[in-house]
């Protein structure tokens, strides 16, 4: 069983980040050693009076223990910070250990910078990315990450995502997986590209004309353990897709307001048997 440190925010209302990170992971056999970054009471989204507690010095408490102990990680996948001090800690973490990364870097959306993040700390997270392994940011992370103007929907063609891509694996990843890519307008996902081999594969799911919470996390949560697993990433990419059809059809159904966070708990066994078939099918390799 593959070992992985997971650093992001623990939100007790709306099952974001850790939270879901937690479930979903163990469903693809990996084992999580939790390291959260700031307490919320809820996610920012839609609910208001949220409790928040910075967790940057709690955070310096657990590298500070891990770094003395001699436990074996397969990896680290980092999410959301609050500070650029606890990004740098995390960063002096896993050089010091030597553990690959998989950063999601959790900066903003629709064109603009989460409330709090400065252009200070978007270079913290781009020297954070120099050390990473794979990338997996949206489209305003990715440009704010290359220093390009954000990719208004309706305004890119494939040329113009693949020199992106491009420009983000210069930044010191392998791989580099880009979402919220369409080209149609009842079609999202993910464009993947490998810096070895310098091609750009993308995957679609159908599109749902709603803001789900969580989303992302999910997406990470499974592709970052394939990839800890080194599983064909695009075996597991179309793996995570098809999860996510299914969950967000069901959170749909369920007919409760969206802020409440994805119904994956039902496909928790299908996620099981599918990263499973993809295990099997390597150990026979």
């Amino acid at each position: 069983m593959t070992k992985v440190i997971v650093a992001n925010d623990l939100v007790g209302l709306g099952k974001v980040a850790l939270t879901s990170s937690l479930p979903i992971m163990s469903a693809c056999q990996t084992e999580v050693l939790p390291l959260p970054t700031v307490l919320l009471s809820s996610h920012t989204g839609e609910f208001e009076n949220i409790y928040v507690r910075d967790l940057t010095d709690d955070l310096k408490g657990f590298c500070k223990q891990w770094e003395h102990l001699h436990f074996i990680v397969d990896g680290l996948v980092s999410g959301y910070f609050k500070s650029e001090e606890a990004l740098k800690r995390v960063g002096q973490l896993a050089r010091g250990k030597q553990i690959a990364l998989f950063v999601d870097p959790i900066m903003g959306d629709n064109g603009r910078l989460y409330q709090g993040f400065d252009r200070n700390y978007v270079e913290a997270m781009k020297a954070f990315c120099q050390q990473a392994d794979v990338i997996i940011p949206n489209l305003t992370e990715a440009a704010l990450l290359t220093d390009t103007p954000y990719l208004e929907a309706g305004s890119y063609d494939k040329l113009t995502v693949e020199k992106l891509l491009r420009d983000l694996s210069k930044i010191g990843p392998r791989k580099v997986i880009l979402t919220g890519i369409s080209f149609e307008t009842d079609k999202i996902g993910l464009a993947y590209f490998d810096k070895e081999t310098n091609r750009t594969i993308y995957r679609m799911q159908k599109r749902y004309r709603y803001h789900f919470y969580g989303s992302g996390d999910l997406l990470t949560a499974i592709i970052s353990s394939g990839y800890f697993y080194d599983l064909d990433l695009l075996k597991v990419c179309d793996l995570a897709l098809d999860v996510m059809n299914r969950v967000l059809s069901s959170t749909l159904s369920d007919g409760r307001p969206l802020k409440y966070g994805l119904c994956y708990e039902p496909h928790i066994g299908y996620l099981f048997s599918g990263f499973n078939a993809l295990l099997e099918e390597k150990n026979e390799k």
